[in-house]
């Protein structure tokens, strides 16, 4: 849902599909796209409500934007978990709406003892609330893509929360050998008695 008091940052806007319908319908739209032949592209539709900012979305500087915006991209799977990871750790966010494929979707959103769970299903799950929205089908897609993808909501968290450096490390090294029992990936730990 959004309304004209909205704030977005749409993240790799590629040739403005996506910033053509948002910006009748929300109030300010905030573009980070890389790419200069693209952003050429946007500055010549002279939208009167999107500020088209040239970046990399992993170094962006997303304090300049007001607290509580809503985010939105379709992610290419090898930058997804890497852009993932920093709105979760940023946390100036109210809610995200992301392109993933599916088999990404599936790992975020699987549950213990499943094969998928690990890393990244702990960190969206503990940082946000998900909800999967729907599957697209490939053939919305010119070329059709080989694989499946899903959009998916992130609702950031508040509360007891436990902070993120400390945590995405014990995280990593949980999940570091995954064949492994649990104490046998934390040895000095549980050497010296901490658990």
């Amino acid at each position: 849902s959004s309304d004209k008091n909205d704030n977005i940052l749409e993240i790799g806007p590629g040739d403005g599909a996506l910033t053509d319908i948002l910006r009748k319908r929300v109030g300010h739209i905030h573009t980070v796209e890389i790419d200069p032949l693209l952003i050429k592209h946007l500055k010549e539709k002279q939208y009167k409500n999107v500020a088209i900012h040239k970046g990399d979305i992993l170094e962006w500087d997303i304090f300049q934007l007001p607290k509580g915006i809503k985010i939105i991209g379709n992610l290419p799977y090898y930058i997804s978990s890497p852009i993932l990871f920093r709105f979760l750790a940023i946390k100036n966010w109210e809610h995200m709406v992301f392109m993933f494929q599916k088999e990404l979707v599936d790992r975020i959103v699987s549950k213990h003892r499943s094969k998928a769970y690990g890393r990244i299903s702990v960190m969206c799950q503990v940082y946000s609330n998900v909800r999967v929205e729907f599957t697209v089908s490939q053939n919305v897609f010119q070329p059709q893509p080989d694989i499946e993808s899903s959009v998916v909501s992130f609702f950031s968290k508040s509360g007891n929360i436990p902070d993120m450096i400390p945590f995405s490390a014990f995280v990593r090294q949980a999940f570091s050998q995954r064949r492994k029992k649990l104490k046998n990936n934390f040895p000095k730990v549980f050497q010296n008695g901490v658990l």
